[in-house]
Formats: C-alpha cells, sequence, structure tokens
C-alpha cells in the first residue's frame, strides 16, 4: 500500500545570538513554522515514549531521519535552534541517521529511551567537517545525560521531562558550545551579590532547581558577560536551554516541556 504524506510542523525556537561586544543584551527574533514531511503513522496502542528532538548544533542546518518506531520521522532540513513536536513513538528503540545538507552521512546512533516518559533528545557539537560516519553504539539512559567526549563531532544528549515534579520551574541548561567554558550567575540584586550557579566545559549540563518563573541569569563566556533571562507566561514550566554556535557567536535558545 503506498504511503501518504502529510504536513508536519516543526516548531521553531527564538534563537538568542549573543552579540560579542554588548553584554547584558538580547535581541530576539520572530517566531517561524517550517513543514516538514513525514508519512502517514499506522494505528497504534498509546504510546509508550515521547521525544522532542532539539538541534543545537553549531552548523547551520542538518538533515535527520529516526526509524525503528511506528513510523519514520524525516526532517530532510532541521536548522539549528530548533526543536521537533513531543512525537509520540510506539517503541522505546529508535534509531537516528544525521546527514549534511550535501546528503553525507555525519553520525547514527541508536538509543532505547526510558518506557513511558516524554523526553529531549539534544543533538549538539559542531559536525560541519566530519565525512566519515560515526560508528553506531546503544545507549541506554534512564534518568540523566551520558558522558561526552569534547570534541566538535555531533553529540547526543538525553534529557528527561520533570512534568510530574512538585515544584516545575526546573531548568536544564546545556553547553553544547565546542571549545568553549560556560559560566552561568545569578544576578546581584540589591545587597544580595552575584552568585556562580554553573561551570560547564562542553558537552556538560546543569540543572537548576526550584527557580522562579520568571528570572534573569547572567551567561559568560570567553570572558564576556550576557543576559540570560527567562520569562513565562500562563502555566509555569520547565525549560531546556542548550547554548550553540551561530557562525561562531554564542547562542541560545528556550525550549519548554511540552505535555
Amino acid at each position: 500500500m503506498a504511503l501518504i504524506n502529510i504536513p508536519f510542523l516543526l516548531f521553531l525556537s527564538v534563537a538568542t545570538v549573543l552579540p560579542e561586544q554588548s553584554p547584558l543584551s538580547v535581541t530576539p527574533r520572530p517566531h517561524r513554522i517550517h513543514p516538514h514531511g513525514r508519512t502517514q503513522p499506522t494505528p497504534s496502542p498509546s504510546p509508550a515514549v515521547r521525544i522532542t528532538v532539539v538541534n543545537a548544533t553549531s552548523t547551520p542546518a542538518i538533515s535527520l531521519s529516526i526509524s525503528g518506531t511506528n513510523l519514520l520521522m524525516s526532517y530532510p532540513y532541521f536548522p539549528q535552534g530548533e526543536w521537533t513536536y513531543n512525537e509520540a513513538l510506539k517503541s522505546p528503540d529508535i534509531h537516528c541517521l544525521i546527514r549534511g545538507t550535501n546528503g553525507v552521512i555525519i553520525a547514527e546512533q541508536a538509543i532505547h529511551f526510558r518506557p513511558v516518559s516524554s523526553q529531549f533528545l539534544v543533538l549538539t557539537g559542531d559536525p560541519s567537517h566530519q565525512d566519515t560516519l560515526m560508528n553506531a553504539s546503544k545507549i541506554e539512559i534512564p534518568f540523566a545525560p551520558f558522558p561526552q567526549p569534547c570534541v566538535p563531532e555531533l553529540q547526543f544528549h538525553v534529557f528527561p521531562y520533570q512534568l510530574g515534579c512538585k515544584d516545575p520551574c526546573h531548568y536544564t541548561i546545556v553547553n553544547g558550545m565546542p571549545g568553549k567554558t560556560l559560566i552561568i550567575r545569578s544576578v546581584a540584586e540589591g545587597l544580595k551579590p552575584s552568585r556562580q550557579l554553573a561551570l560547564l566545559t562542553t558537552g556538560n549540563s546543569a540543572l537548576l532547581v526550584r527557580q522562579p518563573s520568571s528570572v534573569n541569569y547572567e551567561a559568560e563566556i570567553d570572558g564576556c558577560v550576557f543576559l540570560l533571562p527567562i520569562r513565562q507566561e500562563g502555566a509555569a514550566g520547565n525549560c531546556l536551554i542548550p547554548f550553540f554556535l551561530n557562525q561562531g557567536v554564542p547562542a541560545f535558545i528556550r525550549v519548554f516541556e511540552d505535555p
């Protein structure tokens, strides 16, 4: 039976590029939506896993295919700073295939997700100059991201949603910038001095819990300090904040958990 293509909307972040010489300023860009095709799923029982794939690589765009589920998800043009909808999967086992925009395979990964869960799959690194296929391996990360080498190649990180937590404002900050150290601090207020919250080398992350729904942090990269604001409208939720390089300039996005 022929498969019927239906439109699929890929949800886009507001990618914020940090100016190199203008500390404590943020210039947001308007939302855009890009259509991506996928095959029509066959009827299936309630999904065991939902995943949100985030492109926080330091290359302008990649091509992503995910198989091993009840349907093939294909994103032939997946720009950095974008993420997918909290997609339902029938199986917790998937196979990711990453290609460059020239069609060359740059990475593949078999992943086993925690059953009956919602999780982020975050792609980081700079595979622009990687011409050979990385060896596939099977990984299982039920609760935390696995160790990653500090190399420019594309890396896979898995982070769980925290929808069921009593204090919903959990913020996960990820340093996906090749070769750069990221320092996160609180902002000094009145007589209360600034306090360091995290020091992250490439590929590492920090989880901040019991945070306000609206808050300002300071991010220091290469000796320059920039503002990292989080603003929520309506119900407060958890947020993933990956940093990456946009044409060599530090940038970040804010991805809120989607029930």
